[in-house]
């Protein structure tokens, strides 16, 4: 099992930190090219969403930790902000003429479990993808 913790103050460069410390991940253990890739834009995809509804633009407190498993990668994103009304049951891409709402529905695609709630500490997203390539056509 490998884990990192990112514990960051959103600022312009959070999504280039959410990036590095997968990137840092990516180096302990063999993780095909695809699940790298769906991982990626998974976080990419919560990150921006986290920063823009959750923070309002504004700083707050962000925690990543990511763990992979021999069958899993998890990462657990935690924040301070603003609830988030989501239901991410209703997640779908809008029409193609539109320039937002993809974020959650791209993330719910390229993976296995995506969920969000909410307690007294702020916002929790959980996001998990199975390492079994032969599942997801990574060949």
């Amino acid at each position: 099992m490998t884990e990192r913790t990112l514990e960051v103050v959103t600022g312009p460069d959070t999504l280039a930190e959410l990036q590095s410390t997968l990137d840092s991940v990516w180096a302990t253990d063999h993780v095909s090219d695809y699940t790298r890739m769906c991982i990626d834009l998974a976080v990419s995809e919560i990150g921006t969403n986290i920063i823009e509804h959750s923070g309002n633009g504004q700083p707050m407190n962000l925690r990543m930790v990511v763990t992979l498993l021999p069958d899993s990668i998890s990462v657990v994103l935690t924040d301070d902000g603003r609830p988030v009304a989501v239901d991410l049951s209703q997640t779908a891409m809008p029409g193609e003429w539109s320039d937002r709402g993809r974020g959650l529905a791209i993330a719910h695609r390229v993976l296995d479990e995506l969920s969000y709630s909410r307690n007294d500490g702020g916002n929790r997203w959980m996001l998990m993808r199975r390492r079994s390539e032969e599942s997801h056509g990574d060949g």
